[in-house]
């Protein structure tokens, strides 16, 4: 009978963590994803275009041809596409909702709740079925985790929250001698690359150190090497995205998103407190409330707990206060000598491995009491409440965050125009826009005001580019004698008729973009395409007569190398997983 009621366990702690996760995302499962949150409309603007084109079947949209008002966007050759796949999934489910403010909600509380079995999937690999409960949910209601549903609607940081526990899971197999758990950790990593580029930048080294530090001595080496093999296998997993993210940057203006507002300098704690005075004060009490509760939980798991865990228990207070020093100006040295680290804009996202390390100490920590229940109330005591404070801060913050509950006429006219014409991201405009380029980025430390210069630019562009009388972009005839129309336009394809007596150069509706190419139907040969001065749309002439012309978005070879390499290392993992999962069965050792 026994038995059978630890059996039942599992499932009961999976149904209370979906349970506190669904409550804990109500509001954007009613409400959609917040409207005034950070990221959420550009989020949701990507998803719906991403979403669009996909069912339409274009299976990878890296150009979405739709937005900046029809001139097109490269922004998933850059940006990681996973969660807007996942989301995809939901599109039937809305079909009479255009915007994906729902869809993008459904998301966001979808990916807390898997964040939540992930966890306790991996808490209770090495603790019991209930401390590891507790953990997940507190992991699910952490203020940075929740900041991502509520304050900054990043959709792809919150489903980095799923994918970093199972990584930790299968890593912590690794170590235990479960040779096929390799497997499980490249697909887990693979999944983090393809979902957030700055989380894996900063958690990449979390696996490697935990199968150092926590192995037995006499596998230690051979536990971190076959970690090590194993996320390099997830690296080339994940290069059909990452090779052309990598390789073609030069194309936009990524590189400016490390300065002005967005230049790590700016967003050390205790820096430079005259700028963002709110934002960075409710970055400082997070973090002393995080390493209060990191220094409690540790504390208590000092007791009733075998040497690995103890040993555990050291390692993740150590990655706690690694994080927390990462977020000072005392690790400047190493944000200079680590360029890469710049590109993460923003010193507070070291929360991400910060969350990740209190959840452990957590388990930890609800694990001891549980075997000693008498040890101590004083740090139990400081630790719950620790935990309560976040709760109506969180709640205070997202309350803010909805046009239902704080109307704000200013800022939901400016998002709603952002909407209305598609506006991206500038620094994914394809650098051949000038307007773009010209804009002094130092000026985006007076954010409100960035905001509306950015506004200002779009519409000077549209309107340059609008046919005289027209209602938006469309083919411009700017030289010769002639008319050109637009008879087919879908992802990647666009095809025009063209009539003109005197050979016509025209203006295509697209930015230029490399890998884009045209060709006429009654000639081979292809036609030179070359960005217009100064907006950066594709420009092309033909001939006198009467031609369809067909313009194309190719494959670079980037994309082409990034497939073969993708699927070069599926087959190495699915050889692997073969290997030992049928032909040679793992087992500890």
């Amino acid at each position: 009978m026994k038995s059978i009621r630890l059996s039942k366990r599992p499932a009961v702690h999976l149904v209370a963590i979906a349970g506190v996760g669904i409550v804990l995302t109500l509001p954007v499962l009613i409400l959609g994803v917040p409207f005034f949150s950070d990221d959420g409309v550009t989020h949701a603007m990507w998803y719906t275009h991403f979403s669009e084109q996909l069912w339409s079947g274009d299976f990878y949209p890296r150009w979405l041809m739709n937005m900046n008002s029809g001139l097109g966007s490269p922004v998933f050759f850059y940006y990681p596409p996973v969660p807007f796949f996942l989301t995809s999934l939901l599109r039937p489910l809305f079909a009479n909702e255009s915007q994906g403010w729902h869809q993008v909600g459904v998301s966001c509380s979808i990916a807390v709740v898997a964040s939540g079995f992930a966890a306790y999937l991996w808490l209770r690999d090495f603790g019991d079925h209930f401390s590891a409960m507790v953990a997940a949910v507190l992991y699910m209601a952490m203020p940075y985790h929740l900041g991502d549903v509520y304050v900054r609607g990043s959709l792809s940081e919150l489903w980095a929250f799923v994918w970093m526990p199972l990584i930790l899971f299968f890593t912590n197999r690794i170590v235990n001698g479960r040779r096929l758990a390799g497997v499980g950790l490249a697909l887990s990593y693979a999944l983090l690359v393809m979902t957030h580029l700055p989380t894996t930048l900063i958690f990449s080294i979390v696996p490697a150190t935990y199968s150092l530090f926590t192995a037995n001595k006499k596998t230690r080496i051979k536990a971190t090497a076959i970690t090590l093999a194993f996320l390099l296998i997830g690296i080339g997993l994940s290069a059909v995205y990452l090779l052309p993210a990598l390789l073609t940057q030069e194309n936009v203006s990524i590189n400016r998103m490390t300065t002005g507002y967005f230049s790590y300098k700016n967003w050390f704690l205790f820096s430079k407190w005259s700028e963002w005075k709110e934002d960075k004060l409710t970055l400082l009490l997070l973090a002393v409330d995080m390493i209060g509760i990191a220094g409690c939980a540790f504390l208590i798991s000092r007791i009733r707990l075998s040497d690995r865990q103890k040993m555990m228990s050291r390692f993740w207070f150590a990655a706690a206060g690694i994080s927390i020093f990462m977020m000072t100006e005392l690790s400047k040295p190493s944000w200079r000598l680590v360029s890469s680290l710049q590109k993460i804009q923003f010193p507070w996202r070291f929360n991400m491995p910060l969350s990740i390390s209190v959840t452990a100490l957590l388990a930890l920590a609800v694990l001891s009491l549980r075997r000693r229940p008498v040890y101590g109330k004083l740090l139990p005591a400081i630790g719950l409440m620790l935990i309560i404070v976040w709760i109506p801060a969180m709640t205070f913050e997202a309350w803010k965050m909805f046009p239902q509950t704080n109307p704000d006429p200013i800022t939901s006219n400016a998002k709603k125009k952002q909407i209305g014409e598609s506006r991206d991201a500038p620094e994914y405009r394809p650098r051949w826009n000038q307007s773009i380029g010209e804009l002094n980025w130092d000026a985006s430390v007076d954010i409100d005001n960035w905001d509306q210069r950015l506004e200002n630019e779009f519409d000077s562009l549209i309107k340059r580019v609008t046919p005289a009388g027209g209602g938006g972009p469309d083919v411009r005839i700017i030289q010769g004698t002639g008319r050109a129309t637009t008879t087919l336009r879908k992802p990647g394809e666009i095809d025009l008729h063209v009539e003109t007596p005197t050979g016509v150069s025209f203006e295509a509706p697209q930015f230029f973009y490399p890998y884009w190419n045209a060709r006429m139907l009654d000639d081979t040969t292809r036609l030179s395409l070359s960005p217009s001065m100064p907006d950066g749309l594709m420009i092309l002439s033909v001939p006198p007569g009467n031609h369809d012309v067909q313009l194309r978005l190719e494959r670079s070879g980037a994309e082409l190398a990034g497939e073969v390499i993708s699927l070069a290392s599926a087959a190495i993992a699915l050889t692997l997983a073969l290997y030992f999962g049928y032909f040679k069965p793992t087992g500890p050792g």
